[in-house]
């Protein structure tokens, strides 16, 4: 069974704005039709509705590409991996992939990234990590009792792509910080939508008691300003590279 599967409504009802934030510092041109790959419940492929005419959304995991179609009811939507992708050569202006290829072949992937992008065509590779607060260190105590899963996802980062990625040569890439105000019942929302618990679950525990844990800890604020850590990397061919 897909790890997603069990969060995909949670994906859709819970997780923060970070993507457009993203989208707008990476300084995405307006162009006309997008993929977005590894789309999850859709919120990635509704933050490209300010950049593309058409939207595009692939997913591995049919439970998130059902949410994904009542979030963004303009876009396409299509169940597959992303490495083998059912659309014509040379027919996107832009791929986004938002922290999926840490899960993806890479050495399959980037082929039919070239092979689906036109000649002056751009592949944006970006993520950010868990928010947390800056000046609390709850977030610690959760991990710490709900670790991550094995091996579940690669780690990459704009220098680990900018070498990977054959075929590509790296445009400009930034690491930084997305900060956004968030109610404390939003959080914690958020938090039970994270892949650590998707975890816990499927060794066994209970989402009640780590829901009722974490609203017993969490910071007492109503609402806090949440950093999430990000980075982007915009890649193009190398053919069309300067």
């Amino acid at each position: 069974m897909n790890p997603f599967d069990d969060i995909a409504d949670g994906y859709a009802k819970h997780r923060p704005p970070v993507h457009a934030e993203i989208l707008r510092r990476a300084i995405v041109p307006r162009v006309g039709y997008a993929l977005d790959v590894g789309c999850g419940s859709g919120i990635s492929t509704l933050a490209l509705k300010e950049f593309a005419r058409e939207r595009i959304g692939i997913d591995p995991a049919a439970a998130m590409v059902d949410a994904a179609r009542a979030v963004d009811p303009d876009a396409r939507f299509l169940v597959g991996p992303a490495e083998s992708i059912p659309l014509p050569d040379a027919s996107l202006d832009l791929i986004t992939a938002a922290g999926s290829l840490n899960y993806v072949d890479l050495d399959r992937f980037f082929p039919e990234a070239l092979r689906l992008l036109k000649p002056s065509g751009k592949l944006l590779v970006y993520d950010f990590s868990t928010g947390h607060r800056t000046d609390h260190n709850w977030l610690a105590k959760f991990i710490e009792r709900h670790p991550w899963a094995p091996h579940e996802a690669r780690h990459l980062d704009p220098q680990i792509l900018a070498t990977a990625a054959q075929g590509f040569s790296l445009a400009h890439s930034e690491q930084f910080a997305v900060r956004l105000t968030l109610t404390r019942d939003f959080y914690l929302a958020y938090m039970m939508t994270e892949t650590n618990v998707a975890y816990a679950i499927r060794q066994g525990a209970h989402p009640d008691d780590i829901r009722s844990w974490c609203h017993q800890t969490l910071w007492p604020d109503s609402q806090a300003q949440v950093d999430f850590p990000a980075y982007y990397a915009l890649l193009q061919p190398s053919t069309n590279s300067e």
